[in-house]
Parts: structure tokens; sequence; C-alpha cells
């Protein structure tokens, strides 16, 4: 059921788990932020994201690459809480291919300056629609962010009784535990 959401949240924008949280480590502690959910392999157990190379995740994700992901869906009162091994994809197959399907609007960012520098007034952009040539000059920032998850954490919340259930994976054998709510 839980990769059936994920999944059905790539393709529907309105899906609860199109927006999780994705948690990185670094000399600061933790840092986290929402990120939009691209594509999912289930059978690999891997999300994919979008980023750029000259945020501070990517930098983080070079010190550390264990993260954490949390989904949370309150219509069906389930979380997600995921942990897993990051990779950023920058010049391969999986960039590439992730560049030519996504949408100019939504490769826009990566042409504009610096994130987090400090500026004026931020703009995302001037109101026109984003075409392949404005967005081209942004390909270099673009990059991919896979993590292969091995630890998934299931909650479903509810006032009649509550259920929590362990997924872990090592060497591609699988557990499962009930746990305590």
């Amino acid at each position: 059921m839980a990769w059936k959401m994920l999944g059905r949240a790539t393709k529907d924008r309105k899906a609860a788990f199109r927006t999780p949280v994705l948690a990185t480590v670094c000399a600061d502690g933790p840092q986290a932020r929402v990120l939009v959910l691209r594509a999912v392999d289930a059978d690999r157990r891997q999300l994919i994201f979008h980023t750029d190379t000259r945020s501070g995740k990517a930098e983080q994700l070079g010190d550390d690459n264990r993260v954490a992901v949390t989904f949370y869906d309150a219509h069906r009162k389930i979380q997600l809480r995921c942990n897993g091994i990051a990779q950023l994809h920058t010049s391969d197959a999986l960039a590439d291919q992730q560049w030519r399907d996504a949408s100019p609007n939504a490769l826009r960012c990566f042409s504009g300056p610096l994130p987090a520098a400090a500026c004026a007034l931020p703009s995302d952009h001037d109101g026109s629609e984003a075409t392949r040539k404005t967005v081209a000059a942004g390909r270099p920032f673009f990059a991919v962010l896979s993590v292969d998850i091995v630890r998934l954490e299931w909650l479903y919340l509810h006032t009649h009784g509550q259920r929590r259930a362990l997924f872990s994976w090592e060497d591609e054998h699988a557990t499962m535990h009930w746990l305590n709510p």
C-alpha cells in the first residue's frame, strides 16, 4: 500500500505524499526541507527527487549521504518514515532522462541565481512561460537525488487504534516487524 501511495504521488499533484520532508546531516546538525517526489521505483526501493548542485543539501550529501524522508497523508492518517542512502546524479543517464522528462517550468529554478544567496526582493520568474531554450542554462546545476530505502516505518494513526510496522532491507533480505504505536 505504501509503495502504491508513493507511486500515485508522482502523477497526482494533489497527492499528500507528493511533497515529503527530506532531512540531511551537517556540521550544524540536522537540516530538513520539503522536496517534490518525482519518481518511485518500488522494485529497487528508490525515491527520485530533483535538486540544485549548488544547494546546501548537495554539499551535505557529499559529507554524509544518509538521509531521512518523511511523508504524511492527513486524510488517510498515514505517516511513512524512510531512511536511506542518497546519491546525486548529475551527468548520467538518470539525470539526462529526468531533465528531458521534466517540464520547462519545473526546471526554471536551475537557471536562477545561487540557491539561498542573499538578494533584494526574491522573484521566481517574470510571469512568462518557461521554454526548453530559457531553461537550458540551468542544466549544469540540475541533479537527480536518488534515495535507496533501507528502512521504512509505516504508522496508521486512528482514534480507534493505531498500527505501526517496520520494514527493513539488508543485502536484499527483507524483514518486517509490528511495533507498538
